[in-house]
Order: structure tokens, then C-alpha cells, then sequence
């Protein structure tokens, strides 16, 4: 784990040190977080790791079960929940954001789309989950609204959460998505408000689609 820097709050060092672990792979999920050995590894007091975990479970990053605090597994049900919120509040976030995006934007997530490309030519899912997330972060962080964007921050990290799980989700899929994007992208670089968000309605409710798919198929199979 990362080292924790005396001068700033511990128990918020503490918090974004797990959430990137969490969110990275490195901690996986069911994986059942140990207080005592968290405090070890970061050098500090029980007391702020144990706000940190309060904080994750508040996330739902984090769940409470019978052994213990564990990573959420994220089922199916809670995915549908997740999506339906994200299909609900998303498409709005982009709309509101067509006027607020300047030309560095435009660059930026053009570049996103780029990256994301090749990645998924290459088959390198870690990377193309981090420049997809980068899509959507800066357009939902363009949007004006804090509080619409720290719902939706909660809401991402719980999808990451999922497809760090189920990376195999994107070898099924082609390009289609990225294509999407780039309809998204051409909206928005027009200030077209309302084409951007029927295009991420739309955009969201075909990934929920075919993630819904998928793990049909998985259970199926096994």
C-alpha cells in the first residue's frame, strides 16, 4: 500500500489509498479487510482506518457480512440497480455539460476514445477500462452540478468495481461502443445539449444490455 503523508488528514489518506486499491484490482473482490492489518501496513492507528472502512461501506464498496467486512462481490441485482441509476441521471449530466466543455475537452476526450481504441485492439482490458472511465468522468465533471457529479463518482466506482471483476465482459464485445462515443463526442463539440443526452441514454442502456447478456450466457454455461 502507498505511504501516508503526516500532514494531511489520515483518515481521507487512508479512504483514497483503499478506494484506488479496491478500484485498481490489487484488492479483489470478497477479499475481507483486516482493520489491524491495515493499520500495520500503513503505519497508523486503528481509528482512521476504521472511519476509511465507514466511509467505504457508505460507498457500498465495502459490505458488512458474517466474516466481516469484505469487498463488494457486486451481484447481478446490484449492477441492475446501478445501471437503471446511471441510465436515469447520466444522459441529463451530459446534456448539461454541452455548454460547459471547451476545446481543450474536446481534445481530451478525443484522446480517451483514441487510447481506448487501441487498447481494445490489443486486448489490454486494464487500460481500456481506465480510458473509458475517463470518457465519462470528464463529461459528468463538466456538468456543473456537484451534487449530480458525486452521485455519479459512487455510482462509477461500483461499475469499475464490477468489470475489474469481469474483465472477459470486453472480449465479447466489438467496437460499437467506441463508435458510440464518438457520436456522443461529436454532439457535445457542437453544443448540441439534447442530442448528447439521447445519445448517452442510449450509449448506457446498450452496455447494460449487453452486460446483461453476458452474464446470462455465463450462467448458462456454468
Amino acid at each position: 500500500m502507498n505511504q501516508i503523508q503526516k500532514s494531511r488528514l489520515l483518515h481521507l489518506q487512508t479512504y483514497e489509498i483503499l478506494k484506488n486499491e479496491i478500484l485498481s484490482g490489487k484488492l479483489k473482490s470478497g477479499e475481507r479487510l483486516s482493520e489491524s492489518r491495515i493499520s500495520q501496513e500503513l503505519g497508523v492507528s486503528r481509528s482512521p482506518v476504521r472511519e476509511a472502512l465507514r466511509m467505504l461501506e457508505q460507498d457500498h464498496l465495502v459490505v458488512l457480512t458474517s466474516s466481516g467486512l469484505i469487498i463488494n462481490i457486486m451481484k447481478m441485482s446490484d449492477m441492475e440497480e446501478v445501471y437503471q441509476c446511471r441510465i436515469a441521471l447520466e444522459p441529463y449530466a451530459a446534456n448539461l455539460a454541452a455548454n460547459n466543455l471547451d476545446n481543450k475537452d474536446i481534445i481530451n476526450l478525443k484522446s480517451f476514445i483514441n487510447k481506448a481504441k487501441e487498447s481494445h485492439q490489443k486486448k489490454e482490458y486494464d487500460s481500456l477500462v481506465e480510458f473509458n472511465t475517463g470518457f465519462h468522468d470528464l463529461i459528468v465533471g463538466k456538468c456543473g452540478n456537484s451534487r449530480l457529479i458525486g452521485i455519479l463518482e459512487r455510482l462509477r466506482a461500483l461499475t469499475i468495481l464490477k468489470r475489474r471483476a469481469e474483465l472477459e465482459f470486453y472480449d465479447q464485445r466489438n467496437n460499437e461502443y467506441l463508435v458510440e462515443h464518438e457520436q456522443i463526442l461529436k454532439s457535445l463539440a457542437e453544443k448540441d445539449g439534447e442530442a448528447a443526452e439521447f445519445l448517452m441514454k442510449k450509449h448506457i442502456e446498450n452496455d447494460y444490455n449487453i452486460f446483461k447478456k453476458s452474464y446470462k450466457a455465463k450462467d448458462e454455461i456454468a
